[in-house]
């Protein structure tokens, strides 16, 4: 019984671990852009910091939610 519990918490780490990779993509994606409408909007420096702001938002999300899979994980014992 114990191992089938085992399996079926290592199939869920798993599917954490695929979930996260949509996540990572589109911070990546997210900033590129951001950071290159920003570059072409240097001038306008409102409109330039919002945009830098933006493209690192979705990043510190992402590492936030990585951190909370990486401590759910060990503290499972994972």
């Amino acid at each position: 019984m114990a191992g089938r519990e085992q399996t079926k918490l290592g199939r869920l780490s798993l599917t954490f671990e695929k979930a996260m990779t949509p996540i990572f993509l589109f911070a990546v994606v997210n900033a590129l852009l951001c950071w290159a409408a920003a570059w072409l909007f240097r001038e306008t420096y409102e409109f330039s910091a919002t945009l830098l702001g933006l493209g690192a938002f979705p990043i510190v999300v992402a590492v936030c939610a990585y951190l909370l899979v990486l401590v759910n994980k060990v503290e499972r014992g994972g």
